[in-house]
C-alpha cells in the first residue's frame, strides 16, 4: 500500500494532504513539498511507500518531480 502526499494550492499558499489530513499552509510549492518529505521521513517506520503528487491545472494528480521548484514548469510567464 502507498501513502499519498498530495501537494495542493490553497487560499493561503500551498498545503500537503496525507490520509485526508491537511498540513499547515506554506508560502510556496517548494516549501510544501519539502515539508511533505520531512513528514514522510519522520514517519518512515509507520508509513508504507510515500508517493508525492501535485494537483494539475485540470484538477488531476501527477507525480511530483523533486528537481522542479515550480508545480507547473510547462507554463512560462
Amino acid at each position: 500500500m502507498q501513502n499519498y502526499f498530495d501537494i495542493l494550492p490553497h487560499s493561503t499558499g500551498w498545503i500537503y494532504v496525507i490520509n485526508g489530513m491537511p498540513s499547515a499552509s506554506f508560502p510556496s510549492y517548494t516549501l510544501a513539498l519539502k515539508a511533505a518529505h520531512l513528514h514522510a521521513e519522520r514517519e518512515r517506520n509507520s508509513l508504507q511507500k510515500p508517493v508525492f503528487r501535485r494537483q494539475e491545472l485540470d484538477g488531476g494528480m501527477a507525480p511530483c518531480d523533486q528537481n522542479v521548484t515550480t508545480p507547473y514548469p510547462q507554463i512560462r510567464s
